[in-house]
């Protein structure tokens, strides 16, 4: 019998709802349907896990809900289980929704009869069922109710359908009557009692064939991310530059004459300007991520990728971030976050700097140019190629002696279908805001630092702190015999890459050639790419690993093998007389 009378009016006036359910069963467009929308994005406080929170009021009562990592299963053995566990145990929600992806009956069912264990009152969203019928499933919701015990209310997400229902449903829940050792069997049990298939093998099967397929399926997956790439940073390009200007035309206008102008123009419009620039590329980014996820076509891509990634401790989800790490290290470690395991999550993260940003590029050309015009190209070349094979090593290095653990995951493929403009501008415009959010703060903070090291107490960068910190430090890089001013411009690579050319530009001018030899120069390049993460990069690390301490051992590991490469790189071309 339901239990309609303990939820009419929740705890303190108001609904407690857990959604719970496996990865991929629509449940963050069950949340938009529900709340219209209205929900935050943030972590589970303590960790790096993703939680959404939205209210909506329903029949005069305002009701929150709270959508839990996707799951397979209550056994706690992945951080996002154990959470969703503990938090169902501590939290004790008014109503658990449980949402069920209808084209996947049984499997589903597994959680579903955990969840019966906790005795907590249920209503069952079955979602996905235009999917289901185009697969010759059909599902007998009332028989389904009536073993559980449970409201069973049929929805389709992406189309608003059944929510009305589900929405009242939420008000009369009922605790399942099934308490149950044998979950697996059970779940068998039931599926054949109430779903009903006929086989059906439509023109997406077809297309999915092709997409996992280990010879076809490799080439297809290169050339949708070499279109996302161009998407991302091409076509976003005539924004970045739009925002860069908006930015100077607003500095130059401030001016710099006096001290507060000067912080003003100088320090935080051009600080928090650096940061705010990459918003058009994260965006776009976020956007041909929403579209990959969306359509059922990312879960394809991480599954053909996963054999290859394996061989280094990481999986076919680490494949993305470090494709987007090209143009620019900033929205590729945010693009972790569709990375399930946190083991190989932060080992993405922190081998992801190593991927050579498109703000690395301006050295490259200046040095190469320089001093190996006729093998410019293959210079530059050459040093992508080494940030890769960098990357790998160092995956293998701390997967076998840091992150130890299998490699393996679970991958759930979902339906394909086409994404709502509205789904994909949500997801977007949540993860930006979020970027917004995290990132820049720290970097408002750290542009200040910046600024008073370069203005003071003289305003020629040779006087500065800047100056005295570069002459300083000089002695470290001795053994690559690089002058003071190199260094400088170094340490201010450390704000954004792209400063390194313009301090070279002021501290040097056009006597670049004579201050290196090709050696020299070559591993200044391989030390300007695979040194300390610039400012922006550190703040998302933080905000992703979760933890100053991994920040901290980015920049010291990062720092370490730089030095070393290009140390190494430096004698062995003296060696060989260049």
């Amino acid at each position: 019998m339901r239990n309609s009378q303990c939820c009419k009016a929740g705890r303190y006036g108001m609904l407690k709802v857990a959604m719970v359910g496996n990865p991929n069963v629509g449940k963050t467009a069950l949340l938009n349907a529900l709340t219209g929308g209205s929900f935050e994005v943030g972590n589970f406080p303590g960790t790096t896990v993703e939680k959404k929170e939205g209210r909506a009021v329903i029949n005069g009562v305002e009701v929150e809900f709270v959508d839990l990592p996707g799951i397979y299963s209550l056994e706690a053995y992945s951080l996002d289980e154990k959470i969703a566990r503990d938090y169902l145990v501590n939290e004790k929600p008014d109503v658990v929704l449980n949402v069920i992806d209808a084209t996947n009956l049984e499997r589903n069912l597994y959680l579903t009869l955990q969840l019966c264990n906790l005795g907590i009152p249920m209503v069952i969203a079955l979602n996905m069922l235009d999917e289901a019928r185009k697969r010759g499933i059909e599902i007998d919701a009332k028989k389904l109710e009536e073993i559980l015990g449970v409201p069973v209310i049929e929805t389709i997400a992406v189309e608003k359908k059944g929510i009305e229902e589900l929405k009242k449903a939420l008000f009369s829940p009922a605790v399942c009557r099934l308490r149950v050792e044998n979950r697996l069997k059970l779940a068998e049990q039931i599926a054949k009692q109430v779903v009903e298939k006929k086989e059906a093998f439509t023109y997406l099967d077809a297309i999915d064939e092709v997409f996992t397929d280990p010879l076809f399926g490799i080439p297809v997956f290169f050339s949708v991310m070499w279109m996302v790439f161009r998407f991302t940073y091409d076509v976003a390009s005539p924004l970045v530059n739009a925002v860069d200007l908006a930015f100077s035309l607003l500095a130059d206008a401030i001016g710099s004459e006096g001290v507060l102008a000067s912080l003003l123009s100088q320090g935080i419009i051009k600080g928090v300007g650096s940061v705010l620039v990459f918003v058009p590329n994260i965006a776009f980014l976020f956007i041909a991520l929403a579209v990959m996820e969306l359509s059922g076509y990312m879960a394809r891509a991480v599954f053909i990728m996963d054999r290859t990634m394996s061989r280094f401790g990481l999986n076919g989800r680490a494949v993305i971030p470090l494709i987007m790490g090209f143009g620019c290290n900033v929205p590729a470690i945010m693009a972790t976050r569709a990375i399930e395991d946190w083991k190989i999550r932060i080992t993405t993260v922190l081998i992801n700097p190593f991927m050579s940003c498109s703000a690395r590029l301006p050295i490259y050309i200046l040095f190469a140019g320089t001093f190996f015009p006729s093998m410019a190209s293959a210079a530059i070349m050459s040093l992508y190629l080494l940030g890769v094979l960098l990357a790998l090593i160092s995956a293998f290095v701390l997967r076998r002696f840091v992150f130890r653990g299998e490699a393996e995951f679970i991958m759930e493929m979902p339906p394909y279908r086409i994404p709502k403009f509205s789904a994909i501008a949500k997801l977007t415009w949540s993860r930006v805001k979020h970027f917004i959010e995290k990132a820049g703060t720290v970097i408002l903070a750290m542009s200040v630092v910046i600024w008073l090291l370069t203005n003071y107490p003289s305003n020629s960068i040779e006087e500065s702190y800047a100056g005295m910190l570069g002459r300083a430090i000089q002695p470290l890089f001795a053994p690559m015999d690089w002058s003071w001013e190199l260094v400088v411009a170094l340490l201010m690579g450390f704000v954004a890459k792209e400063v390194v050319v313009e301090t070279i530009g002021i501290t040097v001018g056009d006597g670049l050639a004579g201050l290196l030899t090709p050696a020299q120069a070559f591993g200044f390049m391989v030390f300007s790419l695979l040194y300390m993460p610039c400012l922006a990069t550190l703040a998302v690390i933080r905000t992703e690993a979760g933890s100053w301490k991994w920040t901290g051992f980015a920049v010291v590991y990062s720092f370490s093998v730089a030095y070393v490469v290009s140390l190494a790189l430096i004698k062995l071309m003296r060696f060989w007389r260049w």
